[in-house]
């Protein structure tokens, strides 16, 4: 790797290359697009990303990290070599998640050009009982909210307006679910969830009755 680009950055590349990489190892996933005061902006980390890639690249390589691109959807992501710092993902979360990626694909084709799908609270607690079954109870709101919490941190939803524990509350799903829940990963975690909640009581399953989803 060729040190010489970094120590040529000037004070605001070197800022944006430390806050790329922290971002990256500490969220998954940097997005080209971004919400601000409810309205999309341009990400500058996701357009240093681009102009810098290889440069990035190689630094992430030395600590066993390799970093991806999903041009069309817009947004980097990385993954580790070893299987370190991987995101361990308990039943609730788990199940969240798979409805939000049920919800994206049934809404994809009105995604729009930033290609994330709008949802509210409110729906998403309508899907996860009645329409697709993930959990035979509604989880309490507590766990609604750790869980979406859970998930924008990792750049997987953005909160635009209200609170997540608040049925009028909205957030946006981004595309980064495509990479964190895969077409094959979705339909064996939804059997396996199923499959856990007829075996075992939803405290005990949130112990360990289902296998964690790994994310990335």
């Amino acid at each position: 790797m060729d040190y010489s680009i970094i120590e040529g950055f000037s004070a605001k590349e070197q800022e944006l290359f430390s806050s790329v990489c922290n971002h990256l190892l500490g969220n998954t996933f940097v997005v080209r697009d971004i919400y601000k005061d409810g309205v999309h902006v341009n990400n500058p980390e996701y357009t240093f990303l681009v102009r810098y890639l290889n440069t990035v690249r190689g630094y992430l390589s030395f600590l066993e990290w390799d970093i991806y691109q999903d041009e069309f959807h817009g947004y980097f992501y990385v993954s580790n070599r070893l299987e370190a710092n991987r995101l361990v993902m308990g039943r609730v979360s788990t199940g969240i998640l798979l409805v939000l990626r049920l919800i994206y694909d049934e809404n994809s084709e009105r995604a729009g050009l930033h290609q994330d799908v709008l949802c509210a609270v409110r729906d998403l607690l309508e899907k996860v009982v009645a329409d697709f079954s993930i959990f035979r109870q509604k989880p309490n709101m507590d766990e609604i909210k750790r869980s979406l919490k859970l998930l924008e941190n990792h750049n997987i939803i953005v909160r635009i307006d209200g609170k997540y524990s608040e049925a009028t509350g909205r957030f946006a799903i981004l595309p980064t679910i495509l990479t964190a829940v895969s077409p094959e990963k979705m339909q064996v975690l939804i059997e396996q969830m199923k499959k856990s909640g007829e075996e075992k009581a939803d405290e005990e399953a949130e112990e360990g009755a289902v296998d964690p989803l790994v994310l990335l």
